[in-house]
């Protein structure tokens, strides 16, 4: 896929994609579980299933022989309230949704244009699911751009990213709108790390345009890689934010891929040499 610019980054030029079929949907080649053929017509990149999500869905289920296991399942008895960016299809998030109880909150976001897509799968979900697990909404969020339309449901406990790290053009949007979900209140005091958790789901598809913004992102979030999936090429990292300083300001979407004064990062980051060259993943 092109990485150039586009009006409409989920049409990007001589698009060319097939539905995926993930094991445990029923879907055949004859018969798509997730209607992703139509979706694909309709939205885009957004309509297609990709291929980070079933080690999301593995991640995302209560007893998974991972490590570190997923917090969402422990034994905090606060409500979680989890956010997932570029939702689409949204299959992981409403995997999610179904092992979580009524208390909890899932919050699909995608572009204006994409959210009937997710609201149709959350319908689809309800349906099937009945109503006895957390509730899960549908809103607009168009990353760079103002997240008013989510603050209600904050703050948020968890922010969920599958497969977003494609478009370059899109790296430095995407990680501020990341920083602007995982604001402090107040200028943390203790701890190496703060706020909401970040899982996030990623096949790499070009490592040499990926790795600026993994080395933008580990300057602003700890990464640690989650260990015992087997999966082939799909890696997923729970993060979280480093402590800043009284210094530290939001940077602007021009300068946000840049380092920033007032983060107080822990060790020296270098994604390809200090991580994938060295991280023995199984």
């Amino acid at each position: 896929m092109s990485t150039a610019p586009h009006a409409d980054p989920n049409f990007p030029p001589n698009l060319n994609i097939a539905p995926l079929h993930l094991a445990g949907t029923a879907a055949t080649p004859d018969a798509d579980a997730h209607g992703q053929a139509a979706a694909i017509a309709r939205y885009g990149i957004a309509g297609r299933v990709w291929e980070a999500t079933a080690a999301l869905v593995q991640y995302l289920t209560p007893g998974a022989a991972l490590e570190p296991a997923c917090s969402l399942f422990g034994n905090s008895s606060a409500p979680h309230r989890v956010l997932e960016l570029g939702s689409g299809q949204a299959l992981a998030s409403l995997h999610l949704a179904s092992q979580l109880p009524r208390s909890d909150t899932v919050v699909l976001t995608d572009l204006p244009a994409v959210v009937p897509l997710c609201e149709a799968s959350i319908a689809a979900w309800s349906a099937r699911e009945g109503g006895e697990h957390a509730r899960v909404f549908a809103r607009p969020l168009a990353w760079g751009e103002d997240i008013d339309s989510v603050r209600e449901f904050g703050p948020f406990t968890h922010i969920l990213m599958c497969d977003l790290v494609y478009f370059p053009h899109l790296y430095p949007p995407l990680l501020r709108t990341l920083l602007e979900l995982t604001e402090p209140e107040s200028t943390p005091t203790e701890g190496d790390t703060f706020g909401p958790e970040i899982i996030m789901a990623w096949k790499s598809r070009s490592l040499a345009l990926e790795e600026s913004f993994f080395d933008s992102f580990g300057r602003y979030f700890e990464l640690t890689p989650v260990l015992g999936g087997g999966w082939d090429e799909e890696r997923i990292f729970v993060c979280r934010r480093w402590r800043v300083t009284e210094e530290w300001r939001l940077p602007s979407l021009k300068q946000v891929m840049a380092p920033q004064p007032g983060v107080v990062v822990k060790r020296s980051f270098g994604l390809v040499d200090d991580l994938f060259a060295h991280l023995e993943w199984e």
